[in-house]
């Protein structure tokens, strides 16, 4: 614990635990660890994913939910955010920690249960500490995730299953998982192309295709690779 953090949990660990412990089953529901890889091609398909996302919240086409831990880096972010089709209601739970398990974040705010509590930030953060500045910062946080979420459904991606101390060999790496807990390793490495001829270079970028899925119409991420105008483009798997 950082000891500039220490008033707050003398004050409000009780607080803490318990509103954890109330979502810890969300939490659980599934445990990625995102690459590197993946973070970038979620950060390249960040505006089309925002299109997306408010395609379906903010014109309340359909119920909106996340459910999971995501391990980025050195930050584990765990996050229940559900939001209903034609109602007011929503739900958000959001818990940051180090990998060592030190809390540095929480927002609890959820209108079915009628609870609305002030979000926290570890002193860690360079953050002016006014709620609004405190709240923007965390909903940044809770947003970065979802489009995470969001990549790993409407993307191709790439995932390997860890089961509890297993260890998966892949053509160039091994893989290996020391805790008692399943996790899905989410990789992304289709976005490389080796042009061999000259000519007009077209820079890849994502697309929304529409498609039909069990005779309702949705919409896919696909991302578009580099290409010419002119001579003759060869696609390959190379992680950038």
């Amino acid at each position: 614990m950082f000891e500039d953090d220490k008033s707050f949990f003398d004050n409000y660990v009780t607080l803490f635990v318990n509103n954890w412990k109330f979502y810890c089953a969300e939490f659980q529901k599934e445990i990625n660890v995102i690459s590197k890889p993946f973070s970038d091609a979620t950060t390249k398909a960040y505006p089309k994913l925002l299109d997306l996302y408010g395609d379906i919240v903010k014109n309340d086409t359909s119920d909106f939910d996340v459910s999971g831990t995501y391990i980025i880096g050195d930050f584990v972010f765990m996050l229940f955010y559900e939001v209903k089709k034609g109602t007011e209601d929503h739900e958000v739970a959001f818990f940051m920690f180090d990998k060592k398990g030190i809390p540095l974040a929480m927002l609890v705010d959820s209108a079915k249960y009628k609870v609305h509590q002030n979000g926290w930030i570890s002193n860690c953060f360079e953050v002016p500490r006014t709620q609004r500045n405190i709240e923007e910062f965390l909903y940044s946080k809770i947003v970065g995730v979802i489009m995470f979420r969001m990549f790993k459904t409407f993307a191709e991606v790439e995932t390997k299953f860890l089961k509890p101390k297993s260890r998966v060999k892949d053509i160039a790496c091994k893989y290996v998982n020391d805790t008692d807990l399943k996790l899905n390793y989410l990789d992304s490495k289709w976005f490389t192309n080796l042009v061999k001829s000259e000519g007009f270079t077209v820079r890849g970028h994502f697309r929304l295709q529409p498609k039909k899925v069990n005779g309702e119409w949705t919409r896919e991420l696909i991302w578009i690779s580099d290409f010419q105008k002119s001579g003759y483009t060869a696609p390959a798997r190379i992680t950038f």
